[in-house]
């Protein structure tokens, strides 16, 4: 059976990449001897899978990873009975639960999880995915991405020459009036003039976003910062860092990328 788990990165761990996070959850989950599958052959190892990788530096409250048990193992450490079994094919059955039952097997990875996980991370949400449908083929998170929230901030020790938050807003609110905002995209082989504006599916103040995804955000005494919601995912993405250049390209300010900090709030899959 498989679990998708929220979870949140901040603190000093913020600098840690992406494969040491996975190496991170890894240990987690052996050491809280929750009955994870493990792949065939020579090299086993723990099937799980993150959705889109968080760069160093950026914290967040909305990381996903999805996670798979062993069926029979699980019901019996969460004192779970099954209420039968489906053949999904290819020669494997998966066992299945009443809905009543979703929530004290999601308690059980929970309290496992959350009991080894230490400062910089925390187990937010667990959630108990659906048994596969029979040769039905199903996507793991990280395909599934199409949007992201993130909160960027102004650091202490910078300023932009605006004198509060509403001004800095005001401005970030005409910059993103322009018909288009240009940006250079670098690739390995060359470099291209695109149109970013299209990827910012809203921006501004606090309204209208979950602020329960800025649990773990640093704070900083100007207040100075701004809401957005970037497409992600592998058809089309759009980092926060490109935007605050451009929007410092506009109001006449050089760019310096360690002014801002920024945490990713929500990742949205479609």
């Amino acid at each position: 059976m498989t679990f998708r788990i929220r979870f949140a990165k901040y603190g000093v761990v913020k600098f840690i990449g992406h494969l040491d996070v996975m190496r991170y959850f890894q240990k987690v989950i052996r050491r809280s001897e929750l009955p994870v599958c493990y792949s065939k052959g020579f090299n086993p190892h723990q099937i799980l899978s993150f959705a889109q990788p968080l760069g160093v530096g950026i914290t967040s409250d909305g990381e996903y990873m999805e996670v798979d048990f062993e069926d029979e193992a699980l019901f019996a450490a969460a004192g779970v009975t099954p209420s039968g079994s489906r053949d999904v094919g290819n020669g494997v059955t998966v066992l299945l639960w009443d809905k009543k039952d979703a929530p004290v097997l999601e308690k059980y990875v929970f309290d496992g999880m959350s009991a080894e996980t230490t400062e910089g991370f925390e187990v937010l949400e667990v959630k108990l995915l659906p048994p596969p449908k029979p040769n039905v083929h199903t996507d793991k998170a990280m395909s599934l991405v199409n949007s992201a929230d993130y909160m960027v901030s102004l650091k202490d020790g910078y300023s932009l020459g605006f004198k509060d938050e509403d001004e800095f807003l005001s401005r970030f609110a005409a910059f993103m009036e322009q018909p288009e905002i240009r940006v250079v995209k670098k690739s390995k082989k060359n470099e291209n003039e695109v149109d970013i504006k299209p990827l910012v599916y809203k921006s501004g103040g606090p309204e209208g976003f979950d602020l329960s995804g800025i649990a773990h955000a640093d704070e900083y005494e100007s207040g100075q910062r701004v809401f957005m919601k970037l497409a992600a995912g592998s058809i089309a993405n759009l980092r926060p860092e490109p935007v605050m250049e451009a929007f410092c390209g506009f109001i006449g300010q050089e760019y310096n990328p360690h002014a801002f900090q920024v945490h990713r709030m929500q990742l949205y899959l479609g």
